[in-house]
């Protein structure tokens, strides 16, 4: 069986150390830019972690999803020990085993909740489970983790086959709502091109400018009316400002 390689690139260590804290310690990768053709949930790949200054580590990952236009989501059984020795102090990993993963620790308890409970669930899980929730969970699973501190999982969610247009709308007006995720949910073919969720992402804060310009082509008149009377960001509004006048 062909394994794929993939190669991931850090400017700086201190830039590694975010990727490790946000991702890595938490189980899992978004390797941005990275292409697999063909490339299925639970496939083995070869990844090669390069941070300027130190040699190249690389380890075993299996893919978690392929996100176009974005980059491929890796995850890992647990802490890789090459990388968190490559992290450096705060993200040391104590090996329980021989071998280049480690299983994560378990959570320390905490006061009880309501049994079952879905935010209770959540808590205990970890970014693995998590990413793998993001992709096949309930429409109540897939809201929580649209709200989930690790934005790194909104991409997944947005990959869950079963995700329905109006959760679409409801995730483009979130602020929290993770940069990759919006640029995919501009991208995409129909939620792309959707007039209510192209007015949504205009007014999120957080969409950045050049993609709110480009959905402000495809909002309704009465959305680009209201806009232009300063119901948006001072760019927006200068432009649509711009299309009304001529």
């Amino acid at each position: 069986m062909t394994v794929s390689s993939m190669q991931v690139r850090y400017g700086s260590l201190d830039e590694f150390r975010a990727a490790f804290v946000a991702e890595i310690s938490r189980g899992g990768l978004l390797v941005r830019g990275a292409e697999l053709v063909h490339a299925q949930a639970g496939a083995e790949v070869q990844l090669t972690v390069t941070v300027a200054g130190a040699p190249p580590v690389q380890l075993g990952a299996r893919v978690a999803a392929v996100v176009p236009g974005v980059g491929v989501a890796v995850m890992f059984q647990g802490v890789p020990v090459s990388l968190a020795t490559l992290a450096g102090g705060e993200a040391q990993v104590e090996p329980e085993l021989e071998g280049e993963l480690v299983a994560e620790e378990a959570p320390e308890p905490e006061a009880p909740v309501v049994p079952g409970s879905l935010f209770e669930r959540l808590k205990k899980m970890t970014h693995t489970e998590k990413m793998q929730l993001a992709l096949s969970g309930s429409r109540d699973e897939r809201a929580a983790i649209l709200r989930d501190t690790n934005k790194a999982l909104h991409l997944f969610v947005m990959k869950n086959p079963r995700i329905g247009l109006d959760e679409v709308q409801a995730a483009a007006k979130l602020p929290q709502l993770s940069p990759d995720a919006i640029k995919m949910i501009c991208d995409h073919r129909e939620w792309g091109t959707n007039p209510t969720i192209c007015s949504c992402l205009v007014r999120n804060p957080k969409t950045p400018i050049p993609l709110a310009l480009r959905m402000l082509d495809r909002v309704p008149m009465t959305e680009l009316k209201a806009i232009a009377k300063g119901g948006a960001r001072d760019a927006l509004v200068h432009a649509a400002r711009k299309k009304l006048a001529g």
